[in-house]
């Protein structure tokens, strides 16, 4: 989460009981906030859900979670950015496709009940495929438990996003041990949210598990334009020798060039020769950056 700079993190199987949970809050309560939902009847077992938020990133004072259906499906409200909130809903749906109805119907009542407002994503591990290019080798699925995801997702006004923008692109997320794979794992959105996410990715996580992950970047339509980062000197060089030699002399020479000065010369002056030497420094600081960084990461 710290290198890939997650601010959410929707996590499903996790056989995550709360006192886990808790001891892995406080093991990691500087960075992470850990939000646990267990199976109530199977600790430890199947199912179980968590949000994980980066405290790096993510305010956690005001955060909001409601569990819809406990070790299934969890609801978040937090701040994002300012004024702005952002809410998801986190699933984990059965794995016996005969279950799925009654699932995704109990998800919807409850969300009804709770007078949630509509998700601005909808993600987890769904079990099921509602389109044919999203398993290999294609066949239908249960056409009761797709039409009950369906009714669900129109019911909540979200969409399969990454669909409709790679309407013919392959991305499994889990393969079997028959070498059947599929799609199960994804991230509905508002259709509003569209145009603000970018960056999709399905990769294998660094954690061992048998299914890739899903991120997507989200870049609020209120958030301020960041430009350009600025380039600054990296504080181990203050004692690179080398360096300081380097910008000693060019001081040294710098101040040489500034007694000559012509008077009332137009092309060179101070303020272009201070320039020079900055540039100058800056750019052997740079090289030194280069070789001296490497070496510490090594």
């Amino acid at each position: 989460m710290r290198e890939n700079k997650i601010g959410l993190l929707a996590l499903q199987e996790t056989h995550l009981s709360d006192q886990l949970a808790e001891q892995a809050s406080n093991l990691y309560q500087r960075r992470l906030s850990i939000i646990n939902s267990p199976h109530p009847s199977n600790l430890t077992g199947s199912a179980e859900i968590a949000f994980v938020i980066n405290k790096e990133l993510v305010k956690v004072e005001d955060v909001i979670t409601h569990m819809l259906i406990p070790g299934r499906a969890m609801y978040i409200l937090l701040k994002w950015h300012h004024t702005s909130t952002l809410n998801a809903i986190n699933i984990y749906a059965p794995n016996n496709l005969s279950k799925h109805p009654q699932f995704w119907l109990e998800l919807q009542e409850r969300w009804a009940y709770l007078h949630l407002p509509k998700p601005d994503l909808l993600l987890g591990d769904f079990n099921l495929m509602e389109d044919l290019i999203d398993r290999a080798p294609a066949r239908h699925e249960n056409d009761r438990a797709v039409t009950a995801l369906r009714e669900c997702r129109q019911t909540l006004s979200v969409r399969d996003s990454w669909r409709l923008r790679f309407p013919i692109e392959h991305a499994f997320t889990f393969t079997t041990h028959g070498h059947t794979m599929s799609r199960i794992d994804r991230i509905y959105a508002k259709e509003d949210l569209e145009d603000s996410l970018s960056d999709w990715t399905h990769d294998t996580p660094s954690i061992p598990t048998d299914h890739k992950m899903v991120t997507v970047r989200l870049a609020l339509t209120n958030s301020p334009l960041i430009g350009k980062d600025r380039w600054s000197w990296p504080l181990g060089l203050l004692h690179d020798k080398e360096l300081n030699k380097y910008i000693n002399q060019k001081g040294q020479q710098l101040h040489t060039e500034m007694k000559n000065l012509p008077p009332n010369d137009r092309t060179t002056n101070v303020q272009t020769l201070w320039q020079t030497f900055k540039d100058n420094i800056k750019r052997e600081a740079a090289k030194a950056a280069r070789k001296q960084i490497p070496k510490i990461t090594q």
